[in-house]
């Protein structure tokens, strides 16, 4: 590693440079005055550009800058770039932030690759630095080469617009100043200046696809095709970053109107109005359900998007996708959860007092009890009215079981009681939520709030009459 002593002033042929990040600053409001700023720079040409620049344009925008560097104990000369770091910082009289983290290990704990590893741990270790030092914006040292290669790499992989969208300039508090402009250039301004860098050795090995397509497929492309290829790829990433914002701008205000229910960890929309959205609407209310859980939709493709959509056109189905996320359907309800489904059966049976008043509070209800022989039959559904010579004391609340089944009132014979819920269209997910009134024999008494059993319920010469009330 070189090291050239550093002008006091950029070579005035750098300006248009400069002018034409400032173009990029301006045109996303990536600044404003007062900022505080996390550069992270690696020692390569990219980031060194990166912090270079802002650092000339700190006065102008009256920025805070402070440096951010990474070791991931990759390679043996990290430690030399990390030291490299910190002496340029240093010199600039800048403060830093140098951390050590052996993403090998986290890669093997984690089950990711080296590349998903590095980029999980070294975003985390930026959102860190930020939030300790009050920094408002964390810049990145993207390039439009990034960009291009990024386009090219999601499109061999398959992907769709959001995928093909690349690299945001801005997302979040995370700027990229320099994503307008060419590796090549952001060099050449560093060799202008006699700015030292250090070379990434990897970078020019093509062991990676992003590598390979670096170094063989764009040079290919530039040869026989289209000299321009990068600007051209990253153009067509803006026209889809502004039409995927557009889609997602619609998709996200039908999805707050089609939400039928929201708790901890799961959302339940409008199957009938989801079902008469566009495809391509669909897929993105999906996602908002997914993001809206899970903070993102980082391990969710668009084949598993598709392959939910696909699942959920029959009722009772659903399917399981990674991050433990279930997505199924229950008649007219599409319901989007997170995390282990735990049966919400109730593990006890709670005994109510006749006459009385008891609380059960799995329900989130009161039973009130009262023997009362003049007792009409009522007309409510919250109050049912019983033999009282015909069920067996003591009664109890509990949830239904496997193989219930009762005597439906007003009707001929026995059902089960699951069938009876599937033929009434009640969402598997809320079966288990309905309070169920037993004797001691188990006998069902009522399906609170549902239908009574015609061997219970009181008749017209029953004698000893139970009412029974939700208070």
């Amino acid at each position: 590693m070189r090291l050239v002593k550093k002008r006091s002033k950029i070579c005035v042929k750098s300006d248009a440079l400069i002018k034409k990040v400032k173009g990029t600053i301006d045109r996303y409001n990536m600044l404003k005055k007062g900022d505080i700023v996390l550069v992270a720079v690696s020692g390569g040409p990219d980031s060194v550009c990166a912090l270079e620049i802002l650092n000339g344009l700190k006065d102008e925008f009256g920025l805070t800058i402070h440096v951010a560097h990474l070791n991931h104990k990759f390679r043996k000369e990290a430690e030399k770039e990390a030291e490299f770091v910190r002496k340029l910082a240093e010199e600039k009289g800048i403060t830093s932030t140098i951390e050590t983290i052996d993403v090998k290990e986290y890669c093997m704990k984690k089950g990711l690759s080296k590349q998903e590893g590095a980029r999980e741990v070294r975003y985390d270790f930026l959102k860190k630095s930020a939030d300790k030092i009050g920094a408002t914006k964390i810049v990145t040292g993207h390039t439009a080469d990034d960009q291009a290669e990024t386009f090219l790499m999601r499109l061999i992989r398959g992907s769709g617009t959001l995928g093909l969208s690349g690299i945001p300039p801005v997302s979040g508090k995370i700027i990229r100043p320099l994503i307008e402009i060419k590796k090549s250039e952001a060099i050449w301004f560093l060799k202008e200046n006699n700015i030292r860098y250090v070379k990434d050795p990897t970078n020019i090995r093509p062991v990676y696809l992003r590598n390979k397509i670096r170094l063989e497929l764009l040079p290919l492309l530039v040869k026989r095709f289209n000299p321009n290829i990068a600007s051209t790829l990253c153009r067509e990433a803006d026209i889809l970053r502004e039409d995927e914002a557009f889609l997602n701008g619609i998709a996200d205000t039908i999805f707050k109107e089609m939400v039928t229910a929201q708790e901890k960890g799961s959302i339940t929309l409008n199957y009938l109005r989801f079902n008469r959205l566009h495809p391509a609407i669909k897929k993105r209310v999906v996602r908002r359900a997914v993001a809206e859980l899970t903070g993102g939709v980082k391990r969710i493709s668009y084949l598993h998007i598709t392959s939910a959509i696909d699942a959920i056109k029959n009722t009772g189905k659903g399917i399981d996708l990674p991050d433990d996320i279930r997505i199924e359907r229950d008649y007219n309800s599409l319901k989007v959860c997170v995390g282990k489904v735990k049966s919400t059966a109730i593990q006890e049976a709670v005994q109510i007092d006749v006459p009385g008043i008891t609380e059960v509070p799995y329900f989130n209800i009161k039973i009130e009890a009262i023997i009362n022989n003049r007792a009409a039959v009522p007309e409510k559904a919250d109050t049912g009215l019983f033999d009282l010579d015909r069920a067996a004391l003591p009664l109890f609340i509990r949830s239904r079981k496997e193989g219930d089944y009762f005597f439906p009132a007003g009707m001929k014979g026995r059902k089960k009681l699951k069938e009876y819920l599937i033929d009434h269209k009640i969402p598997r997910t809320e079966r288990e939520k309905i309070p169920v009134l037993v004797d001691k024999n188990n006998g069902i008494l009522w399906i609170i709030g549902l239908r009574m059993d015609e061997r219970f319920r009181a008749k017209e010469d029953t004698k000893r009459r139970l009412v029974i009330r939700i208070v």
